[in-house]
């Protein structure tokens, strides 16, 4: 489904014994934002008093402005004001330049105070509280409101970027005439897979499209030594699919269940799509599988989903010890569309060697040790569940024998 041209919206600071007189005169109750909003920019004479800026200022210091100063002070790279609405925010080190190994999070209600996590340091998150009293009512309609109109401003300027960026990447996939194989792409001649729908940049990188699910491109991966992607491109849900024999485009049968595959990475995708036969698509990275998993959903309802997980097994033995984001991630994809996880296992020896995901045990056991692998992951999903019911891989896995 296409997106839908979003709302611009002005917030407003609207005290609680003035919200009746608010809604009457046209302000409306965003519930993800927790704050009232004028539709449009030009907002109407009569809520106009609810502006932020037609507010008193505060006669205290910003808490937003204190908790940014502790934030840097303990090592975050933090640009402008925090976020402060309960919840965690990843964030770069001063230097790292990686938005993975920090967050924090912040909190306005009664006496504001907030919380600092550096995975890199200390596992126990670091504790701030501001000095005085609790904000009154007053000031905390004010701050709430001027952090959800900067939230909207950056929203619809990140929209303008990636609107610019989709054109940019429509123009360079087109002019691009080389389709990747192992033969003409070092990338996928050392992963030992074959290009599904990807083309070969003028360096020799692999070129990935970013599709929603209407087959729009809106950015591109470029695949070598490293991944890098189009800058201000949207990846949230997008996803590339591998599907050459237009399984998902095939009227089905009621009885003949359709069953498709999510994985991270473009060689785990190819790899498991041609031990399976079956239609699978490259989320990029841990971090998009849930957001792509709900694509996969919303647009076939009915289908049995498969998340082929990345084992990280070597972030819990790190000091301190991070979670297993490859597998903790396609749990998360999975439980949210009612999914399940078909996960690589490694032999000690294996994981010594830094494998880590579907591509990796191929190298290691080759295509048949591969198939092998598959089965067993799915007759351990088989019997973890208990059910029976989705015999879709199982057919697939039959016959590629």
């Amino acid at each position: 489904m296409a997106d839908a041209k979003p709302i611009e919206k002005t917030y407003l600071s609207v005290p609680y014994e003035q919200r009746e007189a608010a809604k009457a005169a046209g302000a409306l109750w965003d519930n993800k934002q927790k704050a009232w909003f004028a539709r449009g920019t030009d907002v109407p004479d009569s809520l106009k008093p609810f502006l932020a800026e037609n507010q008193p200022e505060p006669s205290r210091e910003d808490p937003r402005t204190t908790f940014g100063k502790f934030l840097r002070d303990n090592g975050a790279e933090l640009q402008g004001l925090p976020e402060m609405d309960g919840k965690w925010h990843r964030i770069a080190l001063a230097g790292d330049g990686k938005e993975t190994n920090a967050s924090y999070r912040g909190f306005l209600d009664g006496v504001p105070n907030g919380q600092f996590k550096n995975f890199k340091g200390d596992d126990v998150p670091l504790q701030w509280t501001g000095t005085g009293d609790a904000l009154t009512a007053e000031e905390k309609q004010k701050l709430t409101a001027e952090a959800a109109q900067n939230r909207e401003i950056r929203e619809r300027e990140r929209a303008k970027e990636q609107q610019a960026t989709a054109k940019r990447a429509f123009g360079i996939w087109t002019n691009l005439s080389t389709w990747a194989t192992q033969d003409n792409c070092p990338y996928l001649g050392r992963k030992q897979v074959r290009g599904y729908g990807v083309k070969l940049a003028d360096d020799g990188r692999m070129v990935i499209p970013l599709r929603d699910d209407t087959g729009r491109i809106w950015s591109l991966q470029f695949v070598g030594d490293e991944k890098t992607y189009l800058k201000h491109g949207r990846k949230d849900g997008l996803y590339h699919t591998i599907d050459p024999n237009k399984e998902l485009e095939k009227d089905r049968e009621k009885s003949d269940t359709l069953t498709v595959i999510v994985g991270e990475g473009y060689a785990t995708g190819a790899d498991v799509h041609k031990a399976t036969n079956l239609p699978t698509f490259v989320a990029f990275d841990g971090d998009n599988l849930v957001a792509t998993a709900k694509a996969v959903r919303e647009k076939y309802p009915a289908a049995n989903i498969l998340i082929a997980a990345d084992d990280d097994h070597h972030l819990p033995n790190r000091i301190p010890p991070l979670p297993n984001k490859g597998l903790k991630c396609a749990q998360r994809a999975a439980e949210a569309v009612g999914g399940k996880v078909l996960a690589p296992s490694f032999t000690a020896s294996e994981k010594d060697r830094g494998a880590t995901d579907w591509n990796d045990l191929k190298q290691l056991r080759g295509e048949k040790g591969l198939l092998t692998a598959l089965r067993d992951s799915f007759a351990l999903m088989q019997r973890e569940h208990a059910r029976g019911k989705d015999k879709g891989l199982g057919r697939e896995l039959e016959r590629s024998r």
